[in-house]
């Protein structure tokens, strides 16, 4: 096993993966207690003021939910391939110059510097493939979030014509709907860097 592998890629793949799980450990234990204490207040909140409002709310959640459960598993699996690709890279490089002088000696200089550009434009092309990924993502995020804010703000306002709510509630489901647009981005956004670290660990 140990002659088949890059030494400089074992090393990279051991490192890879104890920094990977103690950020899944990390984000597991800080996203989600702050999502569940959040977004069931949020609700409390504005459920108190009335049970329409919050119904946007609940599709919203829905739409978030197979967000999530569409792009996550897909970014788990570019992860995966990107840390493997990223440890053939680094492998490749390592013992390259660990064994500097065998490799001066007998190899030819465009030979080894194709080489190493193989090894780094299959990391790169992972990299874009991820970074397509969560273009797209963060693009329907976007959308949904613009809905959202959308559907609230004219229910209340619907509401409030109807004298069912005060402007006081109006103000403050804005408020938190507004909140829940920048919050909701960091969840992606962290629980894509999950996936990906698993998809780390696993590899």
């Amino acid at each position: 096993f140990y002659q088949d592998e890059f030494a400089g890629r074992i090393a990279t793949k051991l490192m890879q993966t104890a920094l990977a799980v103690r950020e899944c450990v990390i984000k597991v234990i800080d996203v989600l207690n702050y999502v569940i204490v959040y977004f069931l207040g949020m609700l409390l909140i504005v459920g108190s003021a009335d049970w329409r409002l919050a119904a946007p709310l609940g599709v919203w959640l829905v739409g978030y939910i197979l967000l999530l459960r569409f792009f996550i598993p897909r970014l788990g699996k570019v992860g995966e391939e990107q840390a493997n690709a990223r440890s053939i890279m680094t492998g490749r490089v390592v013992d390259s110059y660990s064994n500097i002088q065998t490799v001066k000696l007998f190899s030819h200089a465009r030979r080894e510097a194709s080489f190493a550009k193989d090894g780094m434009s299959g990391f790169l092309e992972t990299v874009y493939r991820s970074m397509r990924l969560v273009t797209v993502l963060f693009g329907s995020l976007y959308i949904l979030n613009a809905l959202l804010l959308f559907s609230v703000t004219a229910m209340a306002l619907w509401l409030w014509l109807g004298q069912a709510v005060t402007i006081g509630a109006v103000a403050v489901v804005i408020g938190l709907v507004l909140r829940m647009w920048g919050m909701s981005q960091w969840i992606m956004w962290e629980m894509s860097g999950l996936f990906e670290n698993i998809g780390t660990v696993q590899d």
